[in-house]
């Protein structure tokens, strides 16, 4: 029976999004105090009974928003991505003075980094993906959109390779970023300097794509073999 017990899986998914504003505003200090507990102690840190108490909501009421504290973590993770997106989203018109690709990518990844800050998307959110796995599905499905914006915007810059060669590229730039996390850790503050470096190590790394090279002869990430493994559940068990 406990072994049994042991091998349930954990349930990830928020209860129903409350309708009414004071619930939404309860169900937002729960997630906020999630953050701050995370911030302070890391991830072992964070239990629902420290996270009601931070966030003045009683236990059973927590218990309406999130059936534990891993759902709490992953919401939070997740909106946090999506505003992200939403922001970096807003980049991809070219800026004033962006005439060329280079430019315009410069631009488009600073956004991208900046609106991390805007939303407040710090190195104890990307630290908690190595002590709560699920959150690496959230992750992925992230580096997809945002690889497939990256993608369209090569695109639209009059790159010829093909979209699985443009993929491949957009998710090694995507996988690039984390150096910033590391650097961060390193650090112990936040990592302008590897920012920087890490852009243009990126427009480096696009100038085959957009010069009109000839692309790779063969691909290591491949899109629908990552969707593949989301959608069979094979990422963050």
């Amino acid at each position: 029976m406990d072994e049994k017990r042991r091998q349930r899986p954990v349930s990830l998914a928020p209860r129903a999004r409350p309708t009414q504003t004071r619930s939404e505003l309860s169900r937002r200090r729960i997630l906020e105090a999630a953050h701050q507990i995370l911030k302070q102690g890391g991830a072992r840190e964070l239990t629902t009974v420290a996270v009601a108490r931070a966030s003045g909501v009683s236990v059973g009421a927590l218990y309406r928003f999130f059936p534990n504290k891993e759902s709490i973590v992953c919401a939070l993770y997740d909106e946090k991505l999506q505003e992200i997106r939403r922001l970096g989203e807003q980049s991809t018109q070219p800026a004033s003075g962006a005439g060329n690709w280079r430019d315009h990518f410069r631009h488009l990844i600073g956004a991208f980094k900046e609106s991390e800050r805007a939303v407040d998307f710090d190195s104890s959110l990307s630290d908690a993906l190595f002590t709560l796995p699920q959150l690496w599905a959230i992750d992925l499905r992230h580096g997809i959109m945002v690889a497939d914006l990256l993608v369209a915007q090569m695109r639209r810059w009059g790159s010829t390779w093909s979209d699985a060669a443009l993929f491949d590229l957009a998710m090694n730039l995507y996988a690039l970023d984390a150096a910033n996390w590391m650097y961060w850790r390193y650090a112990d503050k936040f990592p302008t300097l590897a920012i920087a470096r890490s852009i243009e190590a990126s427009v480096f790394l696009l100038e085959p794509a957009m010069e009109g090279h000839a692309e790779p002869v063969s691909v290591g990430v491949e899109r629908h073999e990552l969707l593949r493994r989301l959608d069979s559940g094979e990422v963050g068990r």
